[in-house]
Formats: C-alpha cells, sequence, structure tokens
C-alpha cells in the first residue's frame, strides 16, 4: 500500500522543516516538498510535528520477572514516553558466562513490543584480547566497562584489545565508580585522553540510564541512523505531536523529558503502538536489533 503524509512538520536533530513523506510497504520511500503528480490516497500532516522516536539506556527491562511486570513497565516508561528502541547491558564476570547470558536475554525478551540493542558491561580486569573476539563472535556493538582504579587503566594491553576490536570495532563506554563527582571528572578526562591516544573506538563519557541516547553517541554505537531517525529508505517509525508555536524550537530531548505528554501517536515498523492515552501492546513485535558494523558513522 502506498499513501503521502501531505505538509509535515518534521522535527530532526532539532531542525524544524516542513516536508511530505512517501510511504510504500512500511518503507519511506521519498521525503520531499510535494507531490503533485502522483496519485495515491493523502494524509493532511499539517497539524503536527513529526519526531523520531528515542533510544535510551534502560536496565530495568530486563529485570522483569514476569510478562505482565514487563508489559506494564514498557507501557509506562519506554512507550508512554515516545521510545520504540531501547538499549540495555548485561553483566559479565567470566569469559565462559557471555553466550548463555545472551541465549538466556534472548529468551526473556520473546515477548518485548518494541525493539532493543543488546550490549555487555564487565570489570576493567576482565578486559582482554579473547573477551574482545568473543564480543566480536557474537556481534556485541558496545562493551560497557566499570572502572574502579583509573590507574587500571595503563595496565591494559591496548594495542591488543585494539587489534581484537577489529574490523567490527565495537566502542567502549566507561563506567566510573568514583567516589565524588571531582573524582569522576578526572577519571573521564584520564579515559578521554587515553582513548584518543590509543585511538580505539569509544564514547568519552557515561550513558546515563533512563535518558534518550545522544544522536552521536548512537553513531558510534551504530544504532543512528536506522533508529532514531526518519530517513528515505528507513523504516516507518515516528512520534506525532501536536503542532504548537510554543515547541517549535524544542529539542527532541527536551520533548522525551517534559513533554511527552504531548505526543499524540507512536507508530512503530508501520503499526500504531500508541494513539493519545491508549496503547497498542504487541507481544513479540520487538526484535534484537543486531549491529552489522559499530563505528562507521561520525556525526
Amino acid at each position: 500500500m502506498r499513501y503521502i503524509i501531505e505538509n509535515i512538520h518534521l522535527l530532526k536533530r532539532q531542525r524544524l522543516k516542513k516536508t511530505s513523506i512517501l510511504i510504500e510497504d512500511n518503507r519511506i520511500e521519498l521525503l520531499k516538498d510535494k507531490f503533485h503528480s502522483y496519485q495515491y490516497m493523502r494524509m493532511d500532516g499539517s497539524p503536527y510535528i513529526m519526531t523520531p522516536t528515542t533510544v535510551m539506556l534502560d536496565n530495568q527491562v530486563k529485570q522483569m520477572n514476569s510478562s505482565t511486570q514487563q508489559k506494564k513497565y514498557i507501557e509506562e516508561n519506554l512507550i508512554n514516553k515516545g521510545c520504540t528502541t531501547f538499549l540495555f547491558y548485561i553483566e559479565v564476570k567470566r569469559e565462559r558466562e557471555l553466550a548463555l547470558q545472551l541465549k538466556k536475554i534472548n529468551s526473556q525478551l520473546l515477548n518485548c513490543a518494541i525493539d532493543y540493542v543488546a550490549a555487555v558491561k564487565i570489570p576493567l580486569s576482565l578486559l582482554s584480547p579473547s573477551f574482545v573476539r568473543m564480543c566480536k563472535r557474537e556481534k556485541v556493538p558496545v562493551l560497557f566497562i566499570e572502572i574502579e582504579d583509573i590507574k587500571a587503566l595503563y595496565q591494559i594491553p591496548w594495542g591488543w584489545i585494539k587489534e581484537a576490536l577489529f574490523p567490527y570495532n565495537a566502542p567502549l563506554v566507561p563506567i566510573f565508580l568514583a567516589k565524588d563527582e571531582q573524582e569522576k571528572k578526572m577519571a573521564q578526562n584520564i579515559w578521554s585522553s587515553l582513548m584518543r591516544d590509543v585511538k580505539i573506538p569509544s564514547i568519552p563519557h557515561e550513558i546515563k540510564e533512563g535518558m534518550p541516547v545522544d544522536y552521536s553517541d548512537l553513531a558510534k554505537i551504530g544504532i543512528y541512523p536506522f533508529k532514531g531517525n526518519v530517513y528515505q529508505g528507513g523504516e516507518v517509525t515516528y512520534n506525532l505531536v501536536a503542532y504548537d508555536e510554543s515547541i517549535i524550537n524544542i529539542e527532541e530531548n527536551d520533548l522525551f523529558l517534559y513533554h511527552y505528554d504531548r505526543i499524540q501517536m507512536t507508530i512503530h515498523k508501520g503499526k500504531c503502538i500508541r494513539a493519545g492515552a491508549k496503547v497498542y501492546y504487541r507481544p513479540g513485535y520487538g526484535e534484537l536489533l543486531e549491529v552489522k558494523v559499530p563505528s562507521f558513522l561520525t556525526i
């Protein structure tokens, strides 16, 4: 089925642009100013602002013990806030646990209604070439590294780690177990400087739990531009917000934090999963996003 959304106000990376969108078989075929000669069903988008749905780090979903708890949490904390993809990490203490943990979490999320990306969190002491190669085989797109002693960073064989990461190049993300903010800031500066010197794909800061992940971080992980984006050739996934002069200059993150109650509709892969206050939960409609090439795009 083909149809056109006309004159929609597309908010993308803090820029608002009036455009029209041709959609076919749940794919965005074309974005342009007008479709004058096309004889397809048309929808008037002028009363709305269209935004990409958010991608956020959330480690609570995997802790839900039942499908009922999982459904309730996802509806209230993700879908209601315009989120259709979440990133989470599994905690691994030994190398041999990795494959089993990934298999277990995939089974646990079989009834998930939105898409998800599985990462791994390890203590710095477990970061080794052999573990990195194992993550590469399992297509783990990002490794969260728990850092307690910043001096221990200088004991890691970074040359071997860099070699083991190539060519998949999953970025490393720090989690600082610092005692206070000053110590954390110092640790972040050392981490950022060291990663730059050793030229390893990395994110220079922590990713905050329960918050939308920045576009630049999503790009390093390889989630963007495929998720959190409205683009030609992409899936039909977006939020609709009533057009209002007071929010035309709003950032997408502010919309998520303070104005999610303004979302009129959330479309996920061509299906309406929220209309007003009503959530249409589709068990199993979500799927694991396999990141083919992390760190391939810099924005």
